[in-house]
């Protein structure tokens, strides 16, 4: 009898603030190459970045969780949680402007994104990434 290898994981629990976004893409980026992922690396860094501005700018607190897993079928999935319960809103606005493109970006490099809630009103952002790039 064989047993399978449990999934490789990343938590950390962490505050949504802009001037630590350079920060987490730098560990994310780590995390993946550790993984041989490193495929993976700029869709992924552009997807946490875009989730936790969504958490800085909707949420009335800013504290998260984010969560990598390198997928055993190949591939990665990563989400972030919060205290909202509201999800992200795929909002189509000019090329130009300065804001409602985040989620859009998500959409264009993720295979499939969703949303589900969690335990006490919050919200989670699931992303999974199939291709590498």
């Amino acid at each position: 009898m064989t047993m399978e290898k449990p999934p490789e994981r990343y938590t950390r629990r962490m505050v949504a603030d802009p001037r630590e976004f350079a920060g987490v893409r730098q560990t994310v980026r780590a995390q993946l190459d550790g993984w041989g992922q490193e495929g993976f690396a700029d869709a992924a860094v552009m997807c946490v970045t875009e989730i936790l501005a969504n958490v800085h700018r909707h949420v009335e607190s800013p504290e998260c969780e984010l969560w990598l897993e390198k997928l055993p079928e190949g591939g990665l999935r990563l989400a972030v949680s919060d205290g909202s319960a509201q999800p992200p809103v795929l909002v189509n606005r000019e090329p130009y402007a300065e804001g409602g493109r985040g989620m859009a970006l998500v959409t264009g490099v993720a295979d499939r994104w969703w949303t589900e809630p969690v335990g006490g009103g919050g919200m989670r952002v699931w992303v999974v990434l199939c291709e590498q790039g």
